[in-house]
């Protein structure tokens, strides 16, 4: 059955091609019949005409049969001999006396009424057969009306059948509607594809993927919300331990107390900081005005600002390489992408260790890089170094063993874990990337690589 395809173009072409079949087959028939009753009509009239111009005068016997003049008032013969006049000598009706008109087919009005005439010479004689105008067109609208009557009669039946099958074609459509409406955060399951028409199927599958992209957005929100409330539960935990500290401390440690305090809200103040940072570059806001940024000038900025940093950790800071590249975005995004990992090369290499910036331009876009001759990161951590929160077990334990190696993923005093995590949301709002790894050079450390289209355009 038509109902059982999966195509709704071959369920709705079957049903109404079905029904344009029955109705222009039922049109034929009612055509057939009228024509095949006009025919009867004409072979009636033919016959009285016949013999009118027989005798030469009304075939009573013929009109006593058919009980209808009006069929030889339309019809009529007339013949001319040769000594006739203007007056044929036998015509099929006496009471209509069409004059003689030319030769072929011609229109003559008699009486009030136009007259069809075909007229030709027969040897001596010249023969002329007419009928009415208004004759002609009573069959033309019979046949009309006898042709239509189906058609009419079978509108109802062509409504209510496109009504129901455009409804049963389109019920898979509803199933589907219905189910992803009910698609929320907690009901996040793709949507039946092997039941929807072969014409949804692709509407269908670009929702799952929608669905699907959610999912992993909502999952990963879940894990950040359970990771950021514990990373802050423990700084919390002590800082009320803390106070409770400084509460029943006798005063001459009131100092050190509050500043063990101080250090504990500033810690915290720095996670928060963060997250909201994270939050901003993942969401990104549509109402920031993108603009032509000089990498260069930003890069110069961020070192001015780290420059501190790294004279209080003996890191020898600079730049090897400065083109004249600009990209569009806006400044603060720059900043912030560039100033977290020159940050991070900063506080996680040895006391003494040198971190180089550059910024070079090339053909597809602009890249940055970071290079420091730190310890570097285990292979191992390599694919995870951008997860939030991500801390490398085994160098951890090494920078307990041995302070001074400072692995990268660990936290110092105010690390939080989120550093390149907002480093890489910033990079791909803008459609570039960032990438670390291990120096092939010979030496150690590690090489973190930010690449930024040129014309990067609307944030994604």
């Amino acid at each position: 059955m038509f109902f059982a395809a999966q195509s709704l173009h071959r369920r709705l072409s079957i049903a109404i091609g079905t029904l344009a079949i029955l109705v222009g087959v039922l049109g034929a028939l009612g055509t057939f019949l009228v024509v095949r009753s006009l025919a009867a009509e004409f072979n009636t009239t033919l016959r009285d005409a016949a013999a009118h111009v027989q005798t030469g005068a009304p075939h009573r016997a013929a009109a006593q049969e058919r009980d209808d003049s009006e069929a030889a008032d339309n019809f009529v013969v007339q013949i001319w001999s040769a000594d006739d006049g203007d007056v044929p000598g036998r015509t099929s009706n006496a009471r209509v006396a069409l004059p003689r008109a030319q030769s072929g087919f011609s229109t003559i009005d008699y009486d009030g009424e136009s007259w069809d005439v075909f007229a030709l010479a027969a040897g001596d004689e010249y023969i002329q057969v007419a009928e009415s105008r208004s004759m002609r067109n009573r069959n033309a609208l019979r046949v009309a009306f006898w042709s239509l009557l189906p058609v009419l009669a079978l509108l109802p039946l062509l409504a209510l059948t496109i009504a129901v099958t455009v409804r049963v074609s389109l019920r898979p459509l509803e199933r589907i509607g219905r189910r992803a409406a009910k698609v929320d955060l907690h009901d996040l399951k793709p949507l039946e594809v092997g039941q929807a028409p072969l014409e949804l199927r692709p509407f269908v599958e670009s929702i799952n993927r929608m669905i699907e992209r959610l999912s992993v957005l909502v999952n990963a929100e879940r894990m950040f919300i359970a990771d950021a409330a514990h990373e802050l539960r423990s700084p919390i935990s002590a800082m009320q331990l803390q106070i409770d500290n400084l509460r029943n401390a006798p005063p001459d440690q009131y100092p050190e107390r509050f500043e063990e305090l101080r250090r504990g809200i500033v810690r915290t103040g720095a996670l928060v900081s963060q997250l909201l940072g994270l939050a901003r570059a993942e969401i990104g806001s549509a109402q920031r005005v993108l603009a032509e940024v000089p990498l260069a000038q930003v890069v110069t900025d961020v070192l001015a600002d780290l420059l501190p940093l790294a004279d209080a950790r003996r890191v020898d800071l600079g730049v090897t390489r400065l083109d004249d590249a600009t990209v569009r975005a806006t400044e603060t995004d720059m900043r912030v992408l560039v100033r977290n990992l020159v940050d991070n090369a900063i506080r996680y290499s040895h006391e003494g260790a040198n971190v180089d910036v550059s910024v070079r331009r090339e053909d597809k876009g602009v890249v940055i890089e970071v290079t420091d001759n730190g310890p570097g990161i285990a292979e191992a951590d390599l694919p995870r170094v951008f997860d939030r929160f991500f801390r490398a077990g085994g160098q951890r334990a090494n920078q307990q063993a041995n302070p001074s190696a400072n692995p990268r993923t660990a936290h110092d005093s105010h690390g939080s874990g989120l550093g390149l995590a907002i480093a890489q949301a910033v990079a791909q709002s803008y459609r570039g990337r960032v990438t670390l790894a291990n120096r092939r050079d010979g030496q150690s450390g590690i090489v973190a690589r930010i690449e930024m289209p040129r014309q990067s355009g609307e944030r994604t």
